[in-house]
């Protein structure tokens, strides 16, 4: 089974869509460009490991898909999980409650335990999605990763 995860966040979906599609570099990592439509790609940094997406679903404050086309995983201590991203999917959807609460559902389609990174990256997600992300929303200041 996939990564899932799920936080309310005390705002609307327009801002956390924007927050997702605008400035990934203030709540996960360095961010070489902002996305604005569907077949825009990115990549996103830690030091030397980096993964590159392309959107392949854009629906404007309600969902969007970055597919993973290239990868460069490095840890100390996990071999094998350099391009285990790659052809794996990250899935955004916002559920608006109300203008001031939104629940974000988030899944990373092909994070499964039989992969070798998944020990680490599932704690980081819920790390950068639950707290980073929601704190950068809620009050501008996110928890990214630093290199």
């Amino acid at each position: 089974m996939s990564y899932t995860t799920s936080v309310s966040i005390k705002a609307n979906s327009k801002a956390i869509f924007n927050a997702i599609t605008q400035s990934v570099q203030e709540w996960w990592g360095n961010t070489n460009s902002a996305v604005s439509k569907l077949d825009d790609e990115f990549t996103t940094s830690f030091g030397k490991t980096f993964w590159k997406f392309k959107i392949s679903e854009f629906e404007p404050n309600s969902k969007i898909v970055w597919q993973c086309i290239d990868a460069k995983h490095i840890h100390t201590g996990y071999d094998g999980i350099e391009k285990e991203w790659i052809g794996t999917t990250v899935e955004w959807n916002l559920e608006e409650k109300s203008q001031n609460e939104t629940i974000l559902n988030f899944m990373h389609n092909g994070l499964v335990s039989e992969l070798n990174c998944y020990e680490i990256c599932w704690p980081a997600w819920e790390r950068f999605v639950t707290q980073s992300l929601k704190s950068f929303v809620e009050t501008g200041k996110g928890m990214p990763y630093l290199s």
